[in-house]
């Protein structure tokens, strides 16, 4: 993936895990609550931030 997708999709997953932890944190999603739900989506959008960032830096 390049840097672009990198930094747009962690953008998106930090925002949808943000909104799930602050709104939703008590509905539940098949077998996952809104906020460890919200949580794990932010965490992975931040280490997809970073590597986004890491590509751009390399070019």
């Amino acid at each position: 993936m390049n840097a672009i997708a990198h930094l747009s999709i962690g953008g998106l997953l930090i925002i949808v895990g943000l909104v799930l932890v602050l709104g939703f944190a008590d509905a539940e999603f098949l077998w996952f609550t809104g906020r460890p739900l919200g949580v794990v989506m932010a965490v992975l959008g931040v280490f997809d931030v970073y590597q986004g960032f890491r590509a751009r830096q390399e070019e």
